[in-house]
């Protein structure tokens, strides 16, 4: 009775309400049945818990947790855990896991159908009794419990799982008869781009067709970024007074394009966190162009479009992959440290980068937005419009600090600084400035949201 002795000294060791049934009493026999397996690696303990009758797809599960060396344990490891969780009053499941931390200590992972039940039975390998615990209550009380895959199917039946984790979405991208359309008015803005005749006129004509885009330029144009002190009430003050031709052009195209898309409501890669982390990264990279020195300075409304549509790969994954989606979605809310371009290389075999970068050049888009949507994760970028990437790049490592960007870094790069003329003070400056509008560049977020 191992298994069984090994979970009820987890679950008490947690402080996880349980209780132990007779599995045979009629009152049980309707309940929902979930099985139990302990791996281990070098690292520590993996406790996995799926529906019963269910096989376990170990080379899925290794893929979710990012750990290619898990094994099932034996029964001597097996020993030895339940006498470390009997001789210690440390709690082995902790927040995060590290290669530096104890080989007893625990990740706890449901599988995604189990965290929709409530009450489950585990079972355990004594058949006369199971443990009663509520799914809910290791959700809450396990901090580290990570929720957002499936990672076991129906024995004798093939996974369906199995086929989409290990095939690559761009190549399934790629095998789409019809891709999404551009929005029209996102396409008649790339059209103006592209004609040199085009006037102030007819590009107003197209942006006061939404009142929300109109609305958000007009927001941008009054803060305190420019530095303007009168008051822009209308389009054509806000491009001849302040904001430029392009830079209105470029900001109206990035709205109109991101708003036909929708993504989730809730989680790390939701609409909101989505909108608010590329409405201040655009700006920062706008305002970082303009610090630069002249002779090196690009173009700021280029800056600024390339840093709004940097991630639009998540969204065309979240409109083209739902299901895929949802599973990285709610691994990445339930690990926040858990680094973005990792998951999804190891779930899918591509990025959000690529994936987007595909779709950009269907739409025939210009190529400095395409090159910063698949290289801005790229470390060590050189090539074609790279000073694009490089204000990308530093922009996201600076927002990180404030919780406002999926970069890996929030130290900022002194090479990146060196390359774009800037100095660490010149970016600290500017993002100070850029956070003292977070009234402003908030609003803009629930704008694109709507």
């Amino acid at each position: 009775m191992l298994l069984s002795s090994i979970i009820q000294a987890l679950l008490t060791n947690q402080d996880v309400p349980y209780c132990v049934v007779n599995s045979a009493k009629p009152e049980n026999l309707s309940q929902t049945y979930a099985s139990i397996s302990l791996l281990k690696d070098s690292t520590g303990i993996v406790m996995a818990i799926y529906s019963s009758g269910h096989q376990l797809d170990l080379l899925t599960l290794k893929a979710l947790v990012e750990r290619p060396e898990l094994r099932f344990m034996s029964l001597e490891e097996l020993d030895e855990t339940l006498y470390f969780l009997k001789n210690t009053a440390h709690k082995p499941f902790n927040k995060t896991l590290s290669k530096e931390q104890n080989e007893n200590e625990i990740q706890l992972i449901i599988d995604e159908p189990m965290s929709s039940q409530s009450s489950v039975l585990l079972v355990t390998n004594n058949p006369e009794e199971h443990v009663q615990v509520d799914i809910w209550d290791m959700q809450i009380m396990i901090e580290n419990a990570l929720i957002g895959g499936i990672f076991s199917h129906a024995i004798n039946s093939q996974s369906p799982l199995a086929g989409k984790l290990n095939s690559n979405l761009l190549t399934q991208l790629k095998n789409i008869d019809h891709l999404p359309v551009m929005p029209s008015i996102a396409a008649n803005l790339l059209a103006l781009q592209a004609n040199p005749d085009a006037t102030v006129d007819d590009l107003v004509r197209i942006i006061s067709h939404d009142p929300a885009l109109t609305a958000q330029i007009l927001r941008y144009a009054n803060s305190a970024l420019f530095g303007f002190s009168g008051q822009i009430s209308n389009l054509h003050d806000a491009i001849f007074r302040v904001l430029g031709y392009e830079t209105v052009l470029y900001m109206s195209f990035g709205g109109a394009l991101g708003r036909a898309f929708k993504l989730p409501q809730s989680g790390r890669l939701s609409m909101h966190t989505f909108w608010k982390e590329a409405t201040y990264r655009a700006a920062l990279c706008q305002q970082l162009a303009l610090k630069m020195p002249g002779h090196s300075r690009p173009s700021t409304s280029i800056a600024y479009i390339t840093g709004l549509l940097h991630n639009i790969g998540i969204v065309i994954m979240g409109n083209l992959f739902q299901t895929e989606f949802n599973w990285l979605n709610k691994m990445l809310t339930s690990r926040p440290e858990q680094s973005l371009i990792t998951t999804e290389q190891n779930l899918f075999g591509c990025t959000h980068s690529t994936i987007g970068r595909h779709l950009m050049e269907y739409w025939n888009m210009p190529e400095e937005i395409t090159t910063v949507v698949g290289e801005h994760h790229s470390e060590n970028y050189h090539g074609k419009h790279e000073v694009y990437v490089w204000l990308t790049q530093l922009a996201g490592q600076a927002l990180k600090t404030h919780d406002l960007s999926d970069s890996d870094n929030g130290t900022l790069s002194e090479q990146l600084c060196q390359q774009l003329g800037l100095s660490e003070a010149d970016v600290e400056e500017v993002l100070t400035a850029i956070m003292e509008e977070n009234s402003a560049l908030d609003a803009m977020a629930d704008t694109l949201c709507a």
